[in-house]
């Protein structure tokens, strides 16, 4: 492949904002963040490294999220904005609130959700456990109803944790599972309107790591999303 060719590929998938230092996107549903033993299918980071051969710079995971969840993410273009940004994230500091359509409407506006999460080798998922004592970690979610549509809601979820379906886990174990997860709940495998959860990282701020002020981005919901939440708001009105 020559320069000229190489000069003219975009990833497809948005990007929302680039600099020196940092390159975010908004992950459409289906695409891993990165590659995972023994795979083929694409990624986020190898496509973002295509797209930044030209200038001889590369895409450096920072977080990420699920294969079949959508939205924002940040990568870093060298090693001091990676550093900077992996120290933000480990210290759980940066602004990351998510959308998701779930089953059931809270009792409580908004609140907080705590538990002790161990990921499983056997189908790979995250199972809540009483403590540290039996090899759990802590995840802290908090949630908002944006709107409810009868026996559904909107949520605007807050992490305070990062870890793998953790949302995801967290909801389901509230009685509130997220439209589509499969993955965990069986019965939504009968849901036609969305073939995967429900589940869009709609916003993300954090401290630049080389101007060192507050930056914040948001991203559009998928179609599939939108559309849902659109027959859903048309439904509760009749």
């Amino acid at each position: 492949m020559n320069s000229a060719k190489k000069a003219k590929y975009s990833p497809p998938f948005p990007i929302i904002y680039e600099d020196e230092d940092i390159i975010i996107i908004n992950k459409p549903v289906g695409l891993l963040a990165v590659p995972i033993p023994r795979s083929r299918a694409k990624n986020a980071r190898e496509m973002l490294n295509q797209y930044l051969t030209f200038r001889k710079q590369k895409a450096i995971i920072v977080h990420r999220i699920d294969r079949y969840t959508s939205g924002l993410m940040v990568f870093a273009k060298n090693k001091k904005a990676h550093g900077n940004l992996v120290k933000q994230f480990l210290a759980h500091t940066p602004k990351r609130v998510y959308l998701a359509l779930v089953r059931g409407v809270p009792e409580l506006r908004k609140g907080e959700l705590k538990h002790y999460l161990k990921l499983t080798k056997v189908g790979f998922r995250q199972q809540i456990v009483k403590g540290e004592d039996e090899g759990g970690s802590l995840a802290i979610t908090r949630y908002r109803v944006q709107e409810d549509f009868r026996d559904t809601a909107l949520l605007a979820i807050e992490l305070e944790t990062g870890l793998k379906n953790q949302i995801r886990v967290q909801l389901n174990a509230a009685g509130h599972p997220i439209i589509g997860d499969r993955h965990y709940v069986r019965a939504e495998t009968k849901e036609k309107l969305i073939d995967h959860q429900a589940l869009h990282a709609y916003r993300l701020g954090f401290i630049h790591p080389q101007k060192g002020k507050f930056v914040e981005f948001e991203a559009e919901l998928p179609p599939d999303f939108f559309k849902l939440l659109q027959k859903l708001r048309s439904t509760a009105k009749k």
